[in-house]
């Protein structure tokens, strides 16, 4: 079931019409997480659509007019830290936020998401995390269990 949820949401993302179209570029990467546990932080722009089994997630949409704005569902508590970061905490917790700049931040168990676009990754994994990530379709690796930080972007050799 959460499977189906997460290609439901991928079908929301990949069909969200102009405000997609906008921010996809021939330099844009691809990332996707699947049932990780730790954190993963996304500070670019582009589009993010997720789940999480239970945690938090915190939203920084630096310019509310750029995109879709988040979109967040399942949250027991929000909480505005400033005008424009909000987190978000509880369980089956699923957002998005489209188009233009952002920051995401999704800490807790059974991360799932996507992003494509550009910008800054950390991804820093629990101990026994059993998650893996995939990044411009290469083969699915292993969640890493310390801080990785990397530059999402085409590989190299694409775009225009």
């Amino acid at each position: 079931m959460k499977r189906l949820a997460l290609l439901g949401a991928l079908a929301t993302l990949a069909f969200s019409g102009a405000a997609f179209a906008a921010t996809n570029g021939p330099n844009d990467g691809a990332l996707s997480v699947k049932d990780a546990d730790g954190k993963v932080v996304v500070n670019g722009k582009g589009g993010v659509i997720g789940h999480l089994d239970k945690g938090y997630v915190t939203i920084k949409d630096p310019n509310p007019n750029d995109g879709t704005g988040p979109i967040v569902n399942g949250a027991d508590i929000t909480s505005n830290l400033s005008d424009h970061t909000t987190k978000y905490w509880g369980a089956n917790i699923r957002f998005r936020i489209i188009g233009g700049a952002f920051t995401v931040t999704v800490v807790g168990n059974g991360i799932d998401m996507s992003v494509v676009g550009r910008g800054l990754v950390t991804m820093d994994g629990y101990a026994n995390s059993d998650g893996t990530y995939t990044l411009n379709g290469d083969a699915a690796e292993a969640f890493p269990v310390y801080m990785f930080r990397f530059q999402l972007t085409a590989p190299t050799g694409a775009g225009g």
